[in-house]
């Protein structure tokens, strides 16, 4: 009953030996245990009538074998995951091994009695003596290692293994074998005075007592970390949604409920697409988002969601898969964070950056990146490209005449006025002082020169507040196969000193 005490607490709390590296197999020792409990019970059985019948040899002979050989491979195995011992070497170990037990067994005169002692030599005691050591080794698997009583259980179920290796698979039935001549139950009993099956059935005890404490040991360990994970989940101020393979929600936390506005009620059993804002393609959500996780990968990225009463948010989301033990999907577990200041942050600070301070309109970096960008695709597409470049005539004087905060009102006024003269894709920029600059893509070079006329027309008549009157010179150029961002620059440039120079108040093109 031991070994069934001990087969069973293994059978019956594999998951609960998570912390354990190799708990995966630990069910290999379970089976050991049951199958070896039936051994053991005929042996027992044996002893007690001194006899064996047929079937019970028969038996004997099956059993025993195979129980040893469920209790090896656990050992092999588990020095496989080690990474000591490779899985081509497993199979010849166990293959040459009952090739050893096969030969030594039926060529013999009695073959359930020398079978009985071969499968001690050959299974039991490789078997018993390396899941010993590899228990032994389990001391500081991750988990265990902070763990002062797990160790304890782990030394004596190790121990335990160690000492029934010695009264299971050294002390044998006496056999016309060498060594079970020498040390067998016969010797034994003469030498200790009681059976050796007292003391592997003493063995089988302390095994059951400590694999039964480890694994309630480390269930209450496993309960404890599942409070505190759950917990830190619900106290989390990331929102988490648990969901099944299908996207249906079955748990979400109260952040997510603060974030959304969604209770716990109004989620739980519907589609997590409750909060989809329609701003993304289906696309995105079928090539990216369930592709990604449906392939076991996690899914991150910035997305833009919807709550309860339609405000939209933005939100940097993580969705990982969860596997079972086969591998498959079983849920999904979500987290995301609510950026939506963050990125309306960085977008004013982009805007700031693209943006000329006092009047509004782009900036000097800004239309570089723009004007690099036309260039390419004017180059690609064969599009006609123009670049007005103007400034205030004899500015100089208005700031010195009437103040530099009457000029300010002037250059705000103008960049006003260019920017209601041109089209919804064109581009005015602030080139530096009283300079301004055009960017006009896909238009033909005559109607570009005609809005350059409306505009130092709409900019000549407007009478300026305290300033009056002020007139603008223009250079205006188009677009040329070889040309870079300096080239048109400069003739733009050159159009607009040449205007300065022939009596200002127009436009020159070059």
């Amino acid at each position: 009953m031991s070994f069934f005490s001990f087969g069973l607490a293994v059978l019956l709390y594999p998951k609960m030996s998570a912390f354990i590296k190799l708990s995966a197999h630990f069910w290999l020792i379970g089976v050991f245990g049951i199958i070896h409990g039936i051994s053991e019970w005929i042996d027992m059985f044996a002893y007690i009538e001194q006899t064996k019948t047929p079937v019970v040899e028969m038996a004997s002979f099956v059993i025993l074998p195979l129980s040893f050989l469920f209790l090896l491979y656990f050992g092999l195995i588990s020095l496989s995951e080690q990474k000591k011992v490779s899985y081509t070497h497993i199979k010849f170990v166990v293959g040459t091994l009952l090739l050893m037990f096969a030969v030594f067994s039926f060529q013999s005169d009695n073959l359930y009695l020398e079978g009985n002692v071969w499968a001690r030599y050959l299974f039991g005691i490789p078997g018993i003596f390396l899941t010993s050591y590899v228990l032994f080794m389990q001391k500081d698997a991750q988990g265990i290692e902070t763990l002062i009583s797990a160790k304890v259980y782990l030394f004596i179920l190790s121990f335990s293994f160690f000492f029934y290796g010695i009264f299971a698979g050294i002390v044998v039935p006496k056999a016309p074998i060498l060594m079970a001549s020498i040390i067998n139950y016969t010797t034994f009993q003469e030498y200790f005075g009681v059976p050796v099956q007292v003391f592997r059935s003493f063995c089988g005890v302390v095994s059951a007592f400590a694999a039964i404490a480890l694994f309630q040991l480390l269930r209450q360990r496993t309960e404890m970390d599942m409070l505190k994970l759950s917990s830190a989940i619900e106290h989390s101020g990331d929102s988490v949604v648990i969901t099944d393979r299908n996207g249906v929600i079955e748990y979400v936390n109260s952040a997510f409920e603060q974030q959304t506005g969604f209770t716990k009620k109004e989620a739980i059993g519907k589609k997590s697409n409750i909060v989809k804002s329609g701003r993304h393609s289906i696309d995105f959500y079928r090539n990216e988002l369930w592709a990604t996780i449906l392939s076991k990968n996690i899914f991150r990225s910035y997305m833009l969601n919807k709550k309860k009463n339609g405000e939209l948010y933005h939100e940097y989301k993580a969705i990982a898969p969860i596997v079972d033990a086969k591998g498959n999907i079983s849920y999904f577990v979500s987290t995301g964070k609510d950026v939506t200041e963050q990125m309306l942050l960085e977008e004013k600070l982009r805007e700031l950056a693209a943006i000329d301070k006092l009047t509004g309109i782009s900036n000097r970096l800004r239309f570089d990146e723009v004007l690099q960008f036309s260039i390419d695709r004017a180059k690609r597409y064969k599009v006609n490209l123009s670049v007005i470049l103007f400034d205030v005539d004899k500015f100089k004087k208005v700031n010195d005449t009437y103040g530099h905060l009457c000029g300010d009102d002037v250059l705000k006024m103008i960049a006003k006025i260019g920017h209601d003269s041109i089209r919804k894709s064109d581009l005015i920029a602030r080139w530096g002082g009283d300079e301004f600059i055009i960017l006009q893509s896909n238009i033909p070079s005559d109607e570009a020169q005609i809005l350059v006329e409306r505009l130092r027309h709409n900019i000549e008549s407007y009478n300026f507040k305290d300033v009056g009157k002020v007139t603008v010179s223009f250079g205006v150029t188009h677009f040329k196969e070889d040309d870079t961002k300096e080239s048109l620059i400069k003739r733009a440039d050159d159009a607009l000193y040449e205007a300065k120079e022939h009596g200002r108040n127009r436009v020159e093109v070059k």
